[in-house]
Formats: C-alpha cells, sequence, structure tokens
C-alpha cells in the first residue's frame, strides 16, 4: 500500500514543479535577427568610421565604436524594462510620454525660431533638434515617434464606455456655443490635432525626413484600426493630403528643392549635373558610384573607398547602406533588405497573435516604424526618392535613433510573450 502513496507524493511534486517551471517566453526569431543586426551594425560602423575617427579623434579609430556599443547598451536597458514592464501600465502612462515629448519639442522652438541662445540646445547645420544632456543628444524627434505609437494606438482603442463619458462631460458644457463646439471637435479629432501639433515642431526644426515617417505611421495604425469603407476612404485622403503637404515642404525650401531636382535628374537622365554632383547630389550620387563599385560580391570588408572623402560623416550614418553595397556587393545589400523584410513579417505576426486590440495596434506601429524608416534609408540611397536624413534602423551610428528603436523592440517582444512550460527530466 505504501508504493502507490509514493507514487501519488511524486507525481503532485512533479505537477508542482512543473508548475513552477512555466515562464514567458518571447519572439526568439525577432530577437535574434535583431541582435544579428547589431552586430554587422557596430561592424559596418568600424569599417566605415575608422579612418574618420583616427583623423578628428585623436587617433582613436575606434571612437565611433565604443560610442555606438554605449548606444546599444543604454538601449538594451530600456528595451529590457518595456520588455518586463506591464502593457497596462504603460497604456496609462501614454498620454504622460507624450505631454512630455512634446514640452521638449517645444523647448527648441526658441532658438529654432527666435535664435534666442537655449541652454543645453545644439544647432547642427542650421537645423536646431538635439537637447544636449553632455554624454548623450537627445533628438526629441525620435522619441516623438514611440510617443505616436502609444498614444494612437491607446486613443485608437479607447472604449465605446469611456469615449461615451467623455461625451457626456462635454455635453454639460452646451451651455457655451462656442467653448462647446471647440470641446467636441476637439474631442473627436483629438488624434489628428495632436499629430498636427507635432507635424507643426517637426517643420520648424527642419526635419521632413521624420515628419514623413511619423505620418505614415499614424496613417497606417489608424487604417489598421477600422475596418471599414469609411476608414479605407479617410485613409487615401490623409494620404493625399499629406503627399501635396509633403510636395510643398519641400518645394519651398532652398536646399529641399535642390535635391528634389537633383532627384530628378537621376531618374530621367540616369545622373545628376555636373554641378549638382558637387553640390546638393554629393552624398547620393557618391553612394551610387559605391553600390556600383560593389558589384555581386563587393570588394571585401573594409575596403571601401568611397567612405574615405567622398561620403565622410554619411559613411557610418545616413548612407551606411551604401558601404554595405560596396563591401558585400549586391548580395549584402539584398542580406539587409530580406533581415527587414522577416522583422515586418514577424512584427505582423505578433501583432495577428496580440491577446488584444492595443497590443496588436502597438506591434503594427513599432512594426511600421521600423520597416517604413528601413525602406524609406534604402529607397533614398538608391536615388528612388529625392534623400533625405534618415537613419538605417540597427545599422546606422547614432544615440537616439539606437536607442528609440531598441525601446520599440522591446516592447515588441513584451507583447510576443507567450507562455512556456519548461520539461522536466
Amino acid at each position: 500500500m505504501l508504493s502507490p502513496k509514493r507514487n501519488n507524493k511524486n507525481s503532485f511534486n512533479t505537477k508542482k514543479l512543473k508548475k513552477i517551471k512555466e515562464k514567458y517566453a518571447p519572439n526568439y526569431s525577432l530577437l535574434i535577427v535583431v541582435l544579428l543586426f547589431l552586430v554587422f551594425g557596430l561592424l559596418m560602423i568600424f569599417s566605415a568610421s575608422a579612418v574618420i575617427a583616427f583623423l578628428y579623434n585623436d587617433g582613436d579609430t575606434f571612437y565611433f565604436f565604443k560610442r555606438q556599443i554605449l548606444w546599444i547598451i543604454i538601449g538594451g536597458v530600456v528595451a529590457y524594462g518595456l520588455y518586463k514592464l506591464p502593457i497596462d501600465k504603460l497604456r496609462k502612462a501614454s498620454i504622460y510620454i507624450l505631454i512630455v515629448t512634446l514640452v521638449m519639442m517645444i523647448y527648441l522652438v526658441p532658438e529654432a525660431i527666435f535664435k534666442i541662445d537655449m541652454p543645453f540646445v545644439d544647432t547642427i547645420n542650421g537645423a536646431t533638434r538635439w537637447i544636449n544632456l553632455g554624454l548623450l543628444s537627445i533628438q526629441p524627434s525620435e522619441i516623438a515617434k514611440f510617443a505616436v505609437v502609444l498614444a494612437s494606438a491607446s486613443w485608437f482603442t479607447l472604449s465605446a464606455k469611456s469615449k461615451a463619458s467623455i461625451g457626456a462631460w462635454i455635453k454639460k458644457k452646451e451651455n457655451s456655443p462656442i467653448y462647446f463646439s471647440i470641446l467636441t471637435l476637439g474631442y473627436k479629432f483629438l488624434p489628428f490635432l495632436i499629430i498636427g501639433a507635432i507635424i507643426g515642431l517637426i517643420l520648424i526644426q527642419k526635419d521632413l525626413d521624420t515628419l514623413v515617417i511619423i505620418v505614415l505611421i499614424f496613417i497606417s495604425m489608424f487604417y489598421v484600426s477600422n475596418n471599414s469603407r469609411k476608414t479605407t476612404f479617410a485613409t487615401i485622403f490623409l494620404l493625399s493630403i499629406s503627399a501635396i503637404m509633403g510636395l510643398i515642404a519641400t518645394l519651398s525650401v532652398n536646399f529641399r528643392k535642390s535635391r528634389f531636382e537633383a532627384f530628378l535628374q537621376i531618374l530621367f537622365f540616369g545622373e545628376p549635373s555636373d554641378t549638382s554632383k558637387r553640390g546638393d547630389s554629393f552624398q547620393v550620387w557618391n553612394g551610387l558610384v559605391a553600390l556600383g563599385l560593389g558589384g555581386v560580391i563587393g570588394v571585401g570588408y573594409g575596403q571601401s573607398r568611397q567612405k574615405l572623402f567622398y561620403l565622410q560623416e554619411a559613411a557610418y550614418t545616413d548612407s551606411i547602406f551604401t558601404i554595405i553595397g560596396e563591401e558585400f556587393g549586391l548580395l549584402g545589400t539584398l542580406g539587409v533588405i530580406l533581415g527587414f523584410l522577416i522583422i515586418f513579417s514577424l512584427g505582423l505576426k505578433i501583432a495577428k497573435e496580440a491577446p488584444d486590440k492595443f497590443q496588436s495596434l502597438l506591434a503594427i506601429g513599432i512594426t511600421s516604424w521600423i520597416t517604413i524608416q528601413a525602406f524609406l534609408n534604402i529607397a533614398a540611397n538608391l536615388a528612388l526618392i529625392p534623400f533625405g536624413g534618415m537613419p538605417l534602423p540597427f545599422l546606422t551610428y547614432g544615440g537616439s535613433n539606437t536607442i528609440m528603436i531598441l525601446a520599440g523592440i522591446g516592447l515588441l517582444l513584451n507583447i510576443s510573450k507567450k507562455k512556456k512550460t519548461l520539461k522536466l527530466h
């Protein structure tokens, strides 16, 4: 009679241990692809920046390489924090994150418009976009991408009950027709008003490329949020208006207009004018030369010539894709494109399997952010669209961009978490 009891007891203990061993695991495929990108990005940043770093940083060829490692470490800590943070808490904090982001962007306005020397604000090449904290320069427009994703997901999934309570509060103000009208319009179009404010603040910073990314992220989330014919027509309208406004913004500023003209010259004639090659199209043209020199298999790691004095700092920032093309050829660039397509596919899978609509929209927003930014950068370097200044996720050198992209990945991994039971042997 003792033997069955021991078996029952052992069976109970095993079940208890199995229960203890249940854990939530993220999407490891996404994690592996991101880690591979980060390692490859470090190698390419070193290759593309070593000579420039040696010349301008007291012979320290590892200057940009070491700083990028620092950004990755900071971004990794932020990503881990967001991976562990309960999604509900993040949803409640979304409005505060948005407000803080808007305050930081507003802080740049006095120097950007009125040329008032503001503490901690940096203006580089005529653009006022950075808050300098010494070790790290924060670019609020990069944080705005993350804030827009959070706020949009929160608003688009606001329950009917919550919207009804807001509407009831507004109706109490009916005694004042003007006040009531303002509140009603603000309530109905709040997300669009917020995006409008962000658009205005980013235009002041002369950062049209970031603006395009944010608008496309918002429109993607808006379209997915409600599967209806009305939403489809509204999305087409928003895209049309955005395209018109983008063209106006491009043609109304001289340096953007010159870049657009250089793009048209390459598009219709195969190359820009000789004057443009030495001026507005210098970067994109030398990037195309780098891609041509790379051929199918490339000239070899570290052997790029265009990175030396033809692209300089652009080689390890906005134009790093062309250096990949020169050193690893067509195969290398196709590998990068494939990597982003895998991230896109995994992001959509995570969105589809998310436990609720809020998390699903968050996944859509983050996936749109990373892939839109990546393919716009690649398209610009291939002269398929006018050249801008947007970074290539995971591969481009830079603090704010690296940290915020990794923050997005941490959140995406959080959404992907699934319960898994470890088997006992």
